[in-house]
C-alpha cells in the first residue's frame, strides 16, 4: 500500500512537473507572438506604403495586404490561444502565471493598433483604385464614347477623390492611447503625392483639350 502511494506522489509529481514545463513554454511562446505581431505592424506602417501607379497594380497591392492581414490575424489567434492554455495550467497547478497577466494586454494593445493600421491601409487603397480606374477611363482614347468623355462630373469625382487622397496621405494613425504614427518616411509620402498629381494634371490637361479642341488643331 506504502508502495502504491508513494508510486502515486511520484505520479502527481511528475505531471506537475510536466504542467510546469508546459507553463513555461507557453508563456514564452506567447510573448513570442507578441513580438511577431509587433514586427508585423511595424513592416505595414514602414513598408506597405505603395498605392500603385495604376488601377491593376493597385488592386494586386489590396489583395497582398488582405493575405498579410491573414498572418496577423493568425498569429494573434495563436498568442490568445496559448494565453488560454496558461490559464488553465496555472488553475491545475494553483500558481499564478509569471507573464500572462502582462501579456494579454500587451497582446491586445499590439493587435488593435494593427488593426487600425489596416485599415486605413484598406481605404487608401480602394480610394487610389477609384482614382486611378476614373482617371484611367478619362485618359484612355475612347471616340464612340465621347459623352463619357466629356462628362464634366467624372472630371469633378476625380479631382475630388484625387484631392482627397493627398489629404490622406497626411493623415498620421491615430491609436486609442492617442499616439500617432504615419506610413513611411516623409520622402515615401512626397513620392507617393507626387504620382498623384501627375494623374491629376494629365486627367486637367484632357479636360481643357475636351472644352477647346481648336487648342489641339493649333498645337498639332
Amino acid at each position: 500500500l506504502i508502495d502504491l502511494q508513494c508510486e502515486d506522489m511520484v505520479d502527481v509529481r511528475r505531471l506537475k512537473m510536466l504542467q510546469m514545463v508546459q507553463l513555461f513554454k507557453c508563456e514564452e511562446d506567447a510573448a513570442q507572438a507578441v513580438e511577431w505581431l509587433s514586427e508585423l505592424l511595424d513592416a505595414l506602417l514602414k513598408t506597405h506604403i505603395r498605392l500603385g501607379d495604376d488601377a491593376q497594380e493597385t488592386k494586386v497591392l489590396l489583395e497582398k495586404h488582405r493575405k498579410f492581414v491573414d498572418v496577423a490575424q493568425s498569429t494573434y489567434d495563436y498568442g490568445r490561444q496559448l494565453l488560454q492554455a496558461t490559464v488553465v495550467l496555472c488553475q491545475s497547478l494553483r500558481c499564478t502565471s509569471r507573464s500572462s497577466g502582462d501579456t494579454l494586454p500587451r497582446l491586445n494593445r499590439v493587435w488593435k493598433q494593427f488593426t487600425i493600421a489596416s485599415e486605413e491601409r484598406v481605404h487608401r487603397l480602394e480610394m487610389a483604385i477609384a482614382f486611378h480606374s476614373n482617371t484611367e477611363k478619362i485618359l484612355q482614347d475612347c471616340p464612340e464614347e465621347p459623352e463619357a468623355i466629356n462628362d464634366e462630373e467624372q472630371f469633378d469625382e476625380i479631382e475630388a477623390v484625387g484631392k482627397s487622397l493627398l489629404d490622406r496621405l497626411t493623415v498620421p494613425v491615430v491609436y486609442p492611447d492617442g499616439t500617432e504614427q504615419y506610413f513611411g518616411s516623409p520622402s515615401d509620402m512626397a513620392s507617393t503625392a507626387e504620382h498623384i498629381r501627375d494623374r491629376m494634371k494629365l486627367v486637367n490637361l484632357k479636360r481643357q483639350q475636351l472644352r477647346h479642341p481648336e487648342m489641339v488643331t493649333t498645337e498639332s
